[in-house]
């Protein structure tokens, strides 16, 4: 829901499509931070320039575990890995859709992601689990 003029966390939905099929989390935040590099330079006759360009995503999820689909897809791929098998070296998608307070829906395609288990969460009496995953994206596209 909007928060008059702002956007707010709940208005966001996130899906993740892997070479395993899409994985449905109950999303508690999606992070995501853009990376650069930069080159400095200043000619001897001018001013300092600087020069930046995109060098792709990263950012972080955190779920709350509500099944095991993020410990089975881990234990998949990490068995995968092992066997040598190829399944991950296909690119993920995560699409980001948020619900503009006018009404209307952006949509942003992170391609070419890169999934890692950062924190598979604290296992504790009466509590939810929330799961850290954290991910690289080489792009992020308007849809």
């Amino acid at each position: 829901m909007a928060f008059g003029a702002n956007t707010t966390g709940d208005t966001t939905f996130i899906d993740v499509d892997t070479p395993y099929g899409p994985l449905r989390f109950k999303v508690a935040s999606f992070h995501p931070k853009p990376k650069y590099d930069s080159i400095s330079v200043t000619p001897l006759n001018s001013e300092h320039e600087e020069w930046i360009a995109p060098r792709g995503w990263e950012g972080d999820l955190e779920i709350i575990r509500t099944d095991a689909t993020a410990d089975n897809f881990f234990a998949q791929w990490e068995a995968d890995f092992y066997a040598g098998s190829p399944s991950m070296t296909q690119p993920t998608t995560i699409t980001e859709t948020i619900k503009e307070t006018d009404g209307s829906t952006s949509t942003f395609k992170y391609t070419g992601v890169a999934l890692k288990l950062t924190d598979p969460g604290k296992r504790e009496n009466g509590k939810p689990i929330t799961m850290q995953i954290s991910f690289t994206a080489k792009r992020r596209l308007k849809s």
